[in-house]
């Protein structure tokens, strides 16, 4: 059990709205849900920004994060 894959977290409503600089995430845990994203929390990050996520997950997260308005960012 990886106590980092437990540990709940919530992104706020509009959290990230609005960072240009924000161009690169690190995504380690799988269990991400839509209902751990707030709305746009994503949305005016950078164009070209990179989201580095699971393998296993990188469909469904790249879904998400789009959801969450990073509809430009590239999902790897």
């Amino acid at each position: 059990d990886n106590a980092s894959d437990s540990y709940r977290f919530k992104i706020g409503k509009q959290a990230f709205a609005s960072c240009k600089q924000l161009s690169q995430i690190t995504v380690k845990s799988k269990l991400l849900t839509s209902s751990r994203f707030g709305k746009n929390s994503f949305k005016g990050i950078a164009a070209k920004a990179v989201i580095k996520v699971p393998k296993v997950k990188k469909a469904q997260y790249k879904t998400l994060f789009s959801k969450a308005g990073a509809k430009k960012a590239t999902v790897k």
